[in-house]
């Protein structure tokens, strides 16, 4: 293996790292956020949304994003989109009104957008030169790493004061020069046509790509109820703090870095959706645990089994994506899994806040924990509707 390539996978995975963190960054600072806006009307509900606010740019510009890259490369896009990271990102820390902060915060997932896509897309490019599970495992991995290294950073600066975590954005400065000088187009996007023949279309499997972006969107409006919530329900335990927080949501990065690592073994023994099956009725468990908790002594287990059903999960949403993915639309393909995944992002504190204004946080956990159990029972069952358009293509990734 060259250093080229060396250089080349981990400008991959690090642009992976930092677009994971596109809103989770600031999840410590809302608190004080909703504090220093307290005079603007609807700020609780606004604020909240500025966590969440890039994904739903991030999924309305996905779709176009993916045709984008696959009629006219991937490069230029990918540099455009971590310039505007970096300058949109970090505008939060000097922009003086709260609406100037939500303009920002959607320009910022138009970047995201392109971060992810690219990324993605490249690694299932160059995957003839490693396996696309192992690819996919390993870009889970340094997504966990992000969150555990920035959310956690996140949480230090926000105790110092709310706007500092908006300069870890600026990240993407760093990223830049490898994106430069390392990412070749591959022939395989120069090749791909602007139009899709009818054959072509046809050999896409609707049932299993409805499935897939099915299970991306709702375990997203469920998944960010942590960072959404977490630093508000905290406030009931003792010795809170944002620094506590940041670290409490680091904890699931921690795992999900850890169980990402194993992904490639799992997927040895288990089909796409017997891992997501089991992905799922771990995760729902540990919502019910923590709408039980008093205290860190169930929380932390519960955030610890969250993340190791997304360290699996994630990778294993996009691995199972791509082996059904015909190689001129691959991006397409990514920017719809894009789409719904961050949509979900996007609609989390918009579907659940009725709840948590009526029934309060512990009743919404509980309600995203018998969700997912649900969502597992419907996956083995749509999964096993679908086996009998499953592609060879997919014992090729074990």
């Amino acid at each position: 293996m060259t250093d080229t390539f060396r250089l080349r996978e981990l400008t991959l995975m690090a642009s992976s790292m930092i677009a994971i963190i596109g809103t989770t960054a600031i999840a410590a600072s809302l608190p004080h956020m909703s504090e220093a806006y307290a005079d603007v009307p609807n700020s609780r509900f606004l604020v909240s949304v500025v966590l969440t606010l890039p994904a739903l740019s991030v999924a309305l510009c996905g779709p176009f994003i993916g045709m984008a890259i696959d009629s006219w490369g991937r490069k230029r896009i990918f540099i455009l989109s971590l310039l505007i990271y970096g300058l949109s990102g970090a505008a939060g820390s000097v922009l003086p009104s709260l609406p100037a902060i939500l303009v920002s915060r959607l320009v910022l997932g138009v970047a995201v957008s392109g971060i992810t896509t690219c990324s993605t897309a490249l690694l299932a490019d160059y995957a003839e030169e490693r396996k696309l599970g192992n690819l996919m495992g390993r870009q889970s991995l340094f997504m966990s790493l992000g969150n555990v290294v920035f959310v956690s950073l996140g949480g230090v600066l926000a105790d110092h004061h709310w706007r500092l975590p908006f300069l870890l954005y600026a990240v993407a400065f760093v990223v830049l020069p490898g994106v430069v000088f390392t990412i070749t187009e591959p022939r395989v996007a120069r090749a791909a046509q602007p139009s899709v023949s009818v054959a072509t279309v046809e050999v896409v499997p609707v049932r299993r790509t409805v499935l897939v972006y099915a299970l991306g969107f709702v375990n997203m409006v469920v998944y960010f109820m942590v960072p959404v919530y977490l630093p508000f329900h905290l406030r009931s335990f003792p010795g809170n703090s944002s620094a506590r927080a940041g670290g409490l949501l680091a904890v699931v990065g921690l795992s999900w870095a850890v169980s990402s690592s194993m992904y490639h073994r799992v997927r040895r023994h288990l089909s796409f959706e017997q891992v997501a099956f089991v992905a799922l009725a771990l995760m729902g468990i540990a919502y019910l645990m923590i709408a039980r908790a008093m205290g860190y002594a169930l929380l932390i287990p519960a955030l610890v089994i969250i993340g190791a059903g997304l360290g699996v999960f994630v990778p294993n949403l996009n691995a199972w994506l791509l082996s059904f993915a015909p190689t001129t639309m691959k991006g397409r393909m990514i920017g719809g899994l894009v789409f719904f995944v961050f949509l979900g992002q996007f609609f989390s504190p918009i579907f659940t806040r009725p709840l948590r204004d009526t029934a309060g946080i512990s009743a919404s956990y509980f309600a995203g924990g018998a969700l997912l159990l649900l969502l597992s029972l419907g996956t083995m069952a749509g999964g096993r509707r679908a086996m009998p358009m499953r592609l060879s293509a997919e014992r090729d990734l074990k």
